[in-house]
């Protein structure tokens, strides 16, 4: 089970999701009837310098809201939120701690940036009827990759109903005049948030304050309403009793930087114990009394207790009133005092890193670690953390801890820290940078022979999964290990066990080894779900369902990618990276299925999306390929062609050998299956699948190849063309016996039609009718009946007439007349075929030559054979009479 989150962490996770204490703050309802009426806009910005009570009136705004049965959220930034992926995960917390029933959590560090923002979106969505989300300290995360975040969200069309509150020191740099146009922005600066002179007398304690009214005046006007400075004002005030005049006196002569001053002179009046603890402290976002008993010695820790008697300008960052912050006017100048007097800063946040380290708290660790200067000790913490666990054992940015780290790797010696700098490897992988993950890799390997058990069978499984992003070949003796290692390590935690179970059942789907695929699958989605990532079990549904759909299977296949469509809609959002790769693994099944017309129009979205965002190799060659059935069986030879093209540069790009050469497969087919077939033998030859290739073992072992051809099947269809039988015969036996496991369906299928024609060239009729019957009988060929189409309609004719005359059952004859139903009401009108080629087609039936048809059309010779190949390749014909022949069967022709 996965371990409970420690007190510290969770307390300074309320802390940062929700606003300090307004306890004893001087209400300011003026100020906040200006921020609500007459209507809250979309967009408000409070921005000012330190000091000026823009938190404060945040947090009272953020309570009225609260009050009135609205929906606000809060979130404290700091600098490690200027990462885009942290930045969005904050929004994303903040609303799950917010909203009665958060969504599930995601496992952050597996998913783009694309992503999260498609998570925030959805769930932004959700909330009804209206919410507001503050941003405290805004300009600590200010970037341009987060301020585009921002302006995309109020930008957004389904947004509407989100307000957000930028609290900052720094106004947007992202454009407001559409919103300001709109009448949606309300900017609070210097001049509202300063105290009014009514305010600065209650400030001081109303009618009963120490100082006069015209003193009260006089003292505001020279802070100039600046809150921090009135509130230590009073505290030297209430601390000097009868020489109030004298401060006063002192105040107004001062010039320079005021902030620095009153923070001197209020430091001054504390005790030696108080002031001690105030500088050893200062470098520290927040203390605890848990945290200052671990950094100093007792006489300060005492002080402690007495922190919040002291009306000091703190904050109180959690409900229990166990977090505390100073004002950053007063820390700034703690800080400087503290270099003064040679504190150690370093020392001190490096020994917070440790204590919150042992707390349980790594991000805050890490995060004090690098505060520190000591990125090696940030490595050594993720290191006892389960370093490349991380990645996966939170939802709040694990990657994030990495790619820190991979900005100070040159100065972490990471041979020390093996898990670690696996990390360093999955994370670089996941972010495309194959080149540095192979270079993490490299650095634990050189260690392998001295390696323990444990640390070999993690090097193992980040191995894998390394080469899923690289398109590198596991070897079956490395998928061997993986299933030893579960075998001897059962009680490996489940991060460890659910990725080695999802690293083979990837491995053995690519190898066609169907059944042994959906058994780890199963067993992957399971460890996933027990370890609370539901993200990761996500990816199983891909697994099972290719698994599923090549086993013949196609219900199930269905079934699961539905689930992850629905899944992923409900817990990332509707269009996210993940949607499109479920969509596009769904239209395979559709366009298998002949339902083109539906798998074109979630394709023309999805397969873009998937090719230009981070994906593996599967999803892109599933979304070719039911992009080519689509367009063939559609007729658009050109756009098949086109497709291919556009295919071949992603491939490349991204550097997927093994899909590039699937491409180059496919084009082959289509040229062959275009009549063109001294062009198809040359482009096999220069692409890898020549005449030799084609008697050779590897080349050909299917099992090696879940989708695309291999160039054994792309010869007999050659040699078929050419009319030599007995060659495309002995070949097609040949790689039948050649395999060592049997085919999955679709290759099956395949095969056996390959056979039909065979025989039915041959003029084996017997033959072909009783392996027509076998094929039609024993596989499902109504649910991959786009393979059978893909033959081209004169084949479909053949084998049609072939079951009329053949004494076959006369259910072969029901189901073949049912799945060569056509595939789209396009081709069922026109064939495919454009105007011009109907009039091509119309002369070629009366029985004239090329050159009368171009007389007849004005078309010279080149044109008119361009269209007779494609009307050849929308036929999947060779020959002129088998184009009439099939344009007579789809009835274009009388």
């Amino acid at each position: 089970m996965p371990r409970a989150v420690p007190p510290t962490s969770s307390l300074r996770r309320q802390a940062r999701f929700r606003p300090p204490s307004i306890a004893g703050k001087v209400a300011r309802p003026r100020l906040l009837d200006l921020l609500s009426l007459p209507r809250q806009r979309r967009l408000t910005i409070l921005v000012a310098p330190a000091g000026y009570g823009k938190t404060s009136l945040a947090a009272q705004w953020y309570h009225r809201l609260l009050s009135q049965g609205l929906t606000p959220a809060w979130i404290s930034l700091g600098p490690d939120d200027s990462d885009q992926s942290r930045f969005l995960l904050a929004m994303v917390e903040a609303l799950d701690q917010t909203l009665d029933h958060p969504a599930k959590p995601i496992d952050a560090g597996s998913v783009s940036v694309a992503t999260l923002l498609s998570v925030l979106v959805t769930r932004l969505q959700r909330v009804q009827p209206e919410a507001t989300l503050f941003l405290d300290d805004y300009h600590a995360s200010q970037t341009d990759g987060t301020e585009a975040i921002v302006a995309r969200l109020l930008s957004h069309d389904e947004l509407g109903h989100i307000r957000f509150v930028l609290v900052s020191r720094s106004a947007p740099r992202f454009p407001t005049s559409a919103l300001r146009l709109a009448g949606e922005v309300k900017q609070i600066g210097l001049a509202e948030l300063g105290f009014s002179d009514d305010e600065a007398q209650a400030f001081f304690g109303g009618d009963g304050a120490a100082l006069s009214g015209p003193q009260l005046r006089s003292l505001n006007e020279r802070a100039e309403g600046w809150a921090v400075a009135l509130q230590m004002m009073r505290i030297l005030l209430e601390e000097s009793g009868a020489d109030s005049p004298a401060i006063l006196s002192a105040f107004r002569d001062r010039s320079g930087d005021m902030g620095q001053y009153l923070s001197e002179q209020v430091f001054s009046s504390l005790s030696a114990p108080l002031q001690r603890l105030l500088l050893e402290t200062s470098s520290l976002p927040a203390i605890s009394r848990g945290l200052v008993n671990a950094l100093c010695d007792e006489t300060v820790v005492g002080a402690f207790a007495s922190l919040r008697e002291q009306a000091l300008p703190i904050a109180v960052l959690d409900d229990e009133g166990q977090w505390l912050r100073l004002h950053p006017v007063l820390t700034g100048f703690l800080k400087e005092e503290a270099v003064r007097l040679g504190i150690d800063s370093s020392a001190i946040l490096a020994r917070a890193a440790r204590w919150f380290a042992g707390e349980g708290d790594i991000e805050a660790a890490v995060e004090h670690a690098f505060a520190a200067g000591a990125p090696e000790l940030a490595a050594e913490i993720i290191e006892a953390a389960g370093g490349w666990r991380r990645v996966y054992t939170t939802n709040r940015g694990g990657a994030a801890l990495f790619r820190k780290l991979s900005d100070e790797a040159a100065q972490i010696d990471l041979s020390a820290y093996p898990l670690t700098t696996l990390g360093l490897a999955v994370v670089s992988a996941k972010t495309a940078q194959l080149d540095a993950a192979d270079y993490y890799l490299e650095i634990v390997s050189r260690g392998a022979d001295t390696m323990d058990e444990g640390l070999a069978s993690a090097l193992r499984v980040v191995r894998v999964l390394v080469s899923l992003y690289t398109d590198r070949w596991v070897s079956s003796a490395d998928l061997g290990e993986l299933e030893r290692d579960l075998g001897r390590h059962s009680g490996r935690e489940l991060v460890h066990r659910a990725l080695s179970l999802n690293m083979l059942s990837y491995n053995f789907l690519i190898r066609t080894d169907l059944d042994r695929a959906l058994h780890y699958g199963n067993l992957a989605m399971q460890a996933f779900r027990d370890g609370g990532a539901d993200f990761g079990a996500l990816h199983l549904y891909t697994h099972i369902g290719q698994a599923s759909f090549f086993s013949g299977d196609m219900t199930s296949a269905e079934e699961a990618y539905d689930r992850l469509i629905t899944e992923v809609a409900a817990h990332i959002g509707r269009g996210s990276d993940f949607d499109a790769v479920g969509h596009v693994l769904k239209c395979e099944v559709l366009s298998m299925r002949g339902d083109i017309v539906e798998a074109g129009r979630a394709l023309a979205w999805a397969l873009p999306h998937v090719e230009r965002h981070d994906t593996w190799l599967d999803p892109l060659a599933a979304g070719l390929l039911a992009q080519q059935r689509v367009l063939i069986l559609s007729g658009d030879t050109i756009g098949a062609h086109a497709a291919m093209d556009r295919a071949r540069s992603t491939a490349r790009r991204r550097g997927f050998d093994r899909l590039v050469r699937m491409i180059d497969g496919e084009r082959v087919a289509l040229l062959i299956a275009s009549g063109d077939l001294a062009e198809a033998a040359r482009y096999a030859e220069a692409s890898g699948f020549g005449e030799k290739a084609a008697r050779a073992d590897q080349p050909n072992d299917l099992s090696l190849r879940l989708r695309g051809t291999v160039p054994a099947l792309l010869w007999v269809r050659m040699h078929l063309a050419q009319g030599r039988l007995d060659v495309a015969r002995d070949l097609l036996s040949r790689l039948e016996t050649s395999q060592a496991r049997k085919p999955h369906v679709l290759r099956q299928i395949e095969l056996r039609l390959l056979g039909i024609r065979l025989a039915m060239a041959a003029g084996d009729s017997t033959t072909a009718a009783s392996q027509l019957s076998d094929l039609v009988l024993g596989l499902p060929v109504m649910d991959y009946r786009a393979v059978l189409l893909s033959e081209g309609p004169a084949f479909v004719s053949d084998i049609l007439a072939l079951a009329r005359a053949a004494p076959v059952p006369g259910v072969v004859l029901q189901r073949l007349l049912q799945a060569a139903g056509s595939p789209s009401p396009v081709v069922t009108k026109t064939g495919g075929l454009t105007e011009r080629e109907q009039a091509v087609m119309q002369l070629l039936s009366a029985g004239l030559g090329n050159k009368d048809i171009g007389r007849r059309l004005s078309l010279s010779d080149n044109t008119v054979k361009f269209h007779l190949r494609n009307i050849f390749a929308k036929f999947g014909v060779t020959t002129r009479t088998g184009a009439v022949a099939a344009a007579r069967t789809a009835g274009l022709l009388p």
